[in-house]
């Protein structure tokens, strides 16, 4: 008779188990962290905010007179609504300081700067269009903003109401003569003037 010997196999030993339940642990952690990722990048709030700001007449509710109103627009082309939407709308302007340039900003006045909701493209009412904004400037825009050392800036905080991802679009003016256009928003999906 002859004495057998037994083979060493790694697979039936209590490291081969341990390294087993520890890759396979790991592994997994690794690809819900990187699920979580790629979900919380595709479940933000996209906001498209229009390259012209529009300028027309329009009577004054306090006398009757007629006066230019300026406004710009934005869609919310997420497919999920948003919540706590708020816009601010700034005039800024460089100056030197020494040898660093530095701006400072002056806050201009909106018709209405926060709103609760904003519907999503998978809810929206296909008739009024409720996934677009137009917002009034209540200001005498043209005659604040020259374009020599100043621009505007539009910026829109809007929270996902899915994800609760938070996000911040901003958007800059920099030349009045190209930016503001004398029509109105055409209604829907688009930034198309109308005269």
């Amino acid at each position: 008779m002859q004495d057998e010997v037994e083979e060493f196999v790694f697979k039936n030993t209590v490291a081969y188990d341990l390294l087993m339940v520890t890759g396979t642990g790991v592994l997994s952690g690794i690809i819900a962290a990187a699920l979580f990722f790629l979900i919380l990048r595709i479940f933000k709030p996209k906001i498209a905010i229009s390259d012209k700001i529009v300028k027309q007449l329009r009577p004054n509710r306090k006398d009757g007179e007629t006066e230019y109103v300026y406004k710009f627009k934005f869609i919310n082309m997420s497919k999920s609504d948003i919540e706590n939407v708020s816009i601010d709308f700034f005039l800024m302007e460089d100056y030197f300081n020494g040898s660093a340039k530095n701006f400072k900003t002056k806050s201009l006045q909106l018709a209405q700067p926060e709103f609760k909701f904003l519907t999503g493209l998978n809810n929206k009412n296909h008739d009024i269009h409720d996934n677009c904004v137009q917002m009034s400037i209540r200001e005498p825009l043209e005659e604040l903003w020259d374009g020599q050392k100043e621009w505007l800036q539009v910026q829109i905080d809007s929270t996902h109401s899915k994800s609760g991802r938070r996000k911040v679009h901003i958007k800059n003016y920099k030349d009045p003569k190209n930016t503001i256009s004398i029509g109105k928003f055409d209604s829907g999906d688009n930034f198309k003037i109308i005269p």
